[in-house]
């Protein structure tokens, strides 16, 4: 009877032990998205650590510049399997029109700040992470860390990428802005 108690006690410390390695706190914020008017967004995060998949109810809070402002996010649900060498992807609906992969869990509109603040995906080691005006051309992103750009590359949770393109209000802006400035440039020059 001793034998079969302490085998017990044996057994309900290893599955404890096991649960608490289980988690979601080496999550890492690696990519963050915005076109011109904050209406396409996303946030990725990037794990090499299996068993990190336990994310229901944890916090995803972006701070403007002078810290006045916050938006959170509160994770729904789990994330489906094992973590290991993924990303997972929140996003506006709308991601999957322009190109990008579905996302794992839909953001508002505006959720980051374009201008600049910090995103913390909280209680992971990462803290929180100071980034700088997101690029808003509709095809770059923002690494973190590091704080560089690069073609933007959305990742989900089943590794589905995908390379965002502008809508066409993006470019006729852009356009525009060209021509002025080359009207600009003329003027200068005659």
């Amino acid at each position: 009877m001793t034998l079969s108690r302490i085998l017990a006690a044996l057994c309900s410390g290893l599955a404890i032990a096991q649960s608490a390695q289980a988690a979601f706190h080496l999550w890492e914020v690696r990519e963050l998205y915005t076109n011109l008017d904050g209406t396409v967004q996303f946030i990725e995060l990037f794990t090499t650590s299996g068993s990190q998949e336990f994310t229901g109810g944890t916090q995803i809070r972006v701070t403007n510049q002078a810290g006045s402002q916050t938006h959170d996010f509160i994770i729904p649900s789990n994330l489906p399997s094992d973590s290991a060498n993924r990303a997972f992807l929140l996003a506006t609906s709308n991601l999957p029109s322009l190109g990008g992969p579905t996302p794992d869990f839909v953001i508002p509109p505006n959720f980051l700040f374009i201008n600049g603040g910090t995103v913390e995906y909280q209680g992971t080691i990462q803290g929180p992470e100071v980034y700088t005006a997101l690029p808003t051309n509709g095809t770059l992103s923002r690494v973190i860390p590091g704080n560089t750009n690069q073609l933007n590359s959305p990742q989900n949770f089943a590794g589905q990428t995908g390379t965002l393109i502008p809508e066409p209000t993006t470019w006729a802006i852009l356009g525009l802005g060209g021509l002025v400035v080359c009207g600009i440039l003329r003027r200068r020059a005659e």
